[in-house]
């Protein structure tokens, strides 16, 4: 993988860098930010998390393609955006956003989602994009279908896909993802979450 922005009306992206440090474990170590993702991290786990995402972000390719969020209009870092575990033999590649609380409830996370898969697509050699989250969790499963995501065969995973996805209007963007991340392809193998507790404990 390699850097490229993503912009919205209201939203930037920039590389995840050093300074990001205490938004990361803000985000990482939020019981609330976690609930839908996994356990959150200590305060230990999730300064070695980083520190792998950063390593991981310096190789050449990237392994794991981390953005800093910003709200144009503040200039106040809001959340991180990644696209990890990007497979060129299934040409397929996990999505994920996280957004601060204060950041939550305003639209953000579909805005943002829309512009990364058009993205995702036209930077990189893959068909598929996906995520997962906790199945039964009808908020936001409703909210992934209205930016055009569609179910797969494993619990909780969705994915668009090259050659179906059509962006939804404006007007059918309005609700929000909490934080998403990926652990099973819809191919059915099973993928790592490569910045957990266990990979990084």
């Amino acid at each position: 993988m390699h850097v490229f922005p993503v912009e919205t009306a209201r939203l930037r992206t920039r590389a995840l860098s050093a300074t990001d440090a205490t938004l990361f474990s803000q985000l990482y170590m939020d019981q609330e930010t976690m609930r839908f993702i996994g356990a959150p991290m200590s305060a230990e786990q999730a300064g070695r998390s980083f520190r792998a995402v950063l390593a991981g972000m310096r190789r050449s390719p990237i392994e794991r393609l981390f953005l800093t969020v910003t709200e144009k209009t503040s200039g106040v870092d809001v959340g991180i955006c990644s696209l990890q575990n990007c497979d060129l033999d299934r040409r397929s590649v996990q999505g994920g956003v996280m957004f601060v609380r204060g950041a939550r409830a305003r639209g953000y996370s579909t805005e943002l989602f829309v512009t990364l898969i058009q993205r995702v697509f036209a930077e990189l050699p893959v068909d598929e994009l996906w995520v997962q989250f906790a199945d039964g969790h009808m908020a936001v499963q409703r909210a992934v279908i209205s930016v055009g995501f569609t179910r797969c065969q494993q619990t909780g995973v969705w994915s668009v896909r090259r050659d179906t996805w059509i962006a939804p209007a404006p007007h059918d963007t309005k609700m929000t993802l909490p934080g998403l991340t990926t652990e099973e392809s819809c191919h059915g193998t099973r993928i790592p979450d490569d910045i957990s507790v266990r990979k990084q404990a």
